[in-house]
């Protein structure tokens, strides 16, 4: 995975933490909901979705309102973001030139 998409992951806030929800399995958009407050849960999905990191069991667009019962799921794409950021080096190296610029 390429340094600037970790870096826009790791940027927006709870979208790691959304990874580490997903990537034991897919869960329900409605539990996702309880779990993450809405002021974070929308912007860590649309930025997980613009990198394709996510797949949702229903169609429709990321800008319109999810139903209760919509499953999310980690793409091929978001499985590699996990696994990058799994390893610490790569987090160190990424999260230090983001604040670093």
């Amino acid at each position: 995975m390429t340094e600037a998409v970790l870096t826009r992951v790791i940027s927006c806030p709870g979208a790691a933490e959304l990874l580490d929800e997903l990537a034991s399995g897919g869960r329900v958009f409605a539990d996702l909901r309880r779990r993450f407050p809405r002021r974070v849960l929308d912007p860590a999905l649309r930025v997980l979705a613009a990198e394709g990191a996510l797949r949702r069991s229903e169609a429709g667009t990321w800008d319109e309102k999810s139903g209760r019962d919509v499953v999310l799921s980690l793409t091929g794409t978001g499985q590699r973001i996990v696994e990058d950021l799994s390893d610490l080096d790569v987090w160190v190296a990424v999260y230090e030139r983001y604040l670093n610029g």
